[in-house]
């Protein structure tokens, strides 16, 4: 079963596969669901042309397991396959979701690689002192 989370109702999915639940709170709910999901996907829209999506570091800081399409910065700031796994088309999506979900070590191994790769770019500090330094400040 696929779990849903999303105010509308329509999706691509065959239906009889997805248990809907609508909205929740991204700030008390979504960080436990991205922890405990065996699998969160981010699939960011064909107008995004650049950057890391924030959703895909929400989920690596709260040590869920990503799949994500294949992003430029992701692949040049995570590695794939060891800290984030990305995808590049529909059949691709599909066949490593089979296989993450039947290799669960090799899933949890990558979760944590990946956490921490997030923990150590993406913290206050680091993210604080990148901010002074590009505005000159440092």
């Amino acid at each position: 079963t696929i779990d849903l989370y999303t105010g509308s109702p329509k999706t691509l999915l065959p239906q009889a596969q997805i248990k809907h639940h609508g909205y929740i709170s991204y700030n008390t709910k979504m960080p436990e669901i991205f922890r405990t999901s065996k699998i969160n996907l981010n699939i960011t829209l064909r107008s995004i042309q650049s950057g890391i999506p924030l959703r895909a570091i929400d989920i690596l800081g709260c040590g869920g397991f990503l799949l994500s399409n294949d992003q430029e910065e992701l692949a040049k700031n995570f590695i794939d396959g060891k800290e984030i796994v990305l995808f590049e088309n529909d059949s691709d999506l599909s066949e490593k979701t089979d296989y993450y979900l039947s290799h669960e070590n090799e899933r949890m191994d990558i979760t944590i690689n990946g956490y921490q790769k997030a923990a150590l770019l993406y913290n206050y500090e680091t993210s604080l002192n990148k901010i002074f330094s590009l505005c000159g400040l440092t």
